[in-house]
């Protein structure tokens, strides 16, 4: 298994893990969204873009950019209400100090959502 494998495999099994040990009443799947990229149109990094696929509203969506190589992360609140089929952007400019670049890995986070939806940039 490669190492961003591994990655992804052991942060979704500890996000699963979580609202069982918690009882939180939280949903131990992933919010309902679709992660994709696009290139900067500054030329710096990549842009997030998250979706929402459901019929259902988002609340306090926030994505987490994390580089395990380097040790380095960077949190951002995307957005306090994502609604039905809309999408939220999500780059250098708003995570301010890091820039997403192929290779790393996105995690996006909901109310209502113990564990994130788990993505890595793709190498271009």
């Amino acid at each position: 298994m490669a190492s961003n494998q591994r990655v992804v495999f052991f942060a979704t099994m500890l996000a699963t893990l979580i609202p069982v040990l918690s009882g939180c009443g939280k949903s131990a799947l992933p919010p309902p969204v679709t992660v994709s990229y696009r290139p900067s149109l500054v030329g710096v990094g990549q842009v997030v873009v998250i979706t929402n696929n459901s019929n259902h509203h988002l609340y306090n969506v926030s994505v987490v950019g994390r580089n395990f190589e380097q040790v380095s992360s960077a949190s951002v609140k995307a957005t306090d209400h994502l609604s039905p089929g809309s999408s939220v952007e999500v780059g250098w400019l708003e995570f301010e100090s890091w820039v997403p670049v192929p290779g790393e890995t996105i995690e996006v986070y909901a109310d209502d959502y113990a564990t994130p939806k788990v993505s890595i940039i793709p190498k271009e």
